[in-house]
This record gives C-alpha cells, structure tokens and sequence, in this order.
C-alpha cells in the first residue's frame, strides 16, 4: 500500500506525454532519481517506453509495476499511437534539456477532498493497492 503522504496529484496534463511534460521538471526540482510507474497491461509498452524515454533522459530510473486492469479499458492502445508518442518522446528526450515547463497546480493526493470531487462525477480507478 503507498504512504499517500508521497502521492502527488499534478493538474496541468491530459494525456500521458502530458504527465511526462510536466512531471519531469517537478521530479527534477524535487532530485528525485528513481520513480514506480503504476500501468496496467493495456497501457504498459506505451507508458513503459515514454518513461524510459523521457526520465532516463534525466537521469531518474523507472520501476515499471503492472497493476491488473478492474472494468472496461478507458481506450485501446494503437502500435501507431505508440509509434507517435515514442517518437515525440525521443524529440521531448533532447528539448527538455533546455526547456523546463512549469505547473503551478501540484498538490499531494491526502490533501485532494475526493467527496467533493466525486460529488461533480469524478471517478477514480484504485489501482495499485493506492486507497484514499
């Protein structure tokens, strides 16, 4: 079970290049050099490989945990949506070097009122034994 206390929400992305995007400069900032990717099976070869792509290019090492899938995929993963995002990742690898975006919306997981949040129709998978 994850200490919530090291859950950290990030608010600026919608997709998982996104997460990447912004997640990177804030590990970075925080010196973080190792993180546990949570995915389940679906998603593992794309999110694995981003990762890779875009941490290792940082210096921080990925632990990959693969979760079992409860209910219906959200999407299907296409061998051409991750020919893209790998590709965009591997250009992102190089520019994030220089180009460090900022997300001013970062808070941890224990602090986020999951019942007002649930009361406006949000929905959140439990997946890797994280519990609210």
């Amino acid at each position: 079970m994850a200490d919530l206390s090291n859950v950290w929400l990030e608010k600026c992305a919608n997709s998982t290049f996104e997460n990447f995007y912004y997640g990177v400069p804030i590990l970075k900032r925080w010196g973080v050099h190792k993180v546990r990717l949570i995915t389940s099976p679906t998603h593992l070869p794309r999110a694995k490989w981003m990762a890779q792509i875009l941490l290792g290019a940082h210096g921080i090492w990925v632990e990959v945990e693969v979760v079992k899938e409860t209910g219906v995929p959200g999407n299907r993963e296409s061998w051409i949506k991750t020919g893209l995002d790998v590709t965009r990742s591997i250009l992102w690898a190089g520019l994030s070097q220089i180009i460090q975006p900022q997300c001013p919306k970062v808070m941890q997981l224990s602090k986020v009122n999951m019942s007002t949040w649930q009361s406006r129709g949000f929905k959140c998978e439990y997946q890797g034994d994280l519990r609210m």
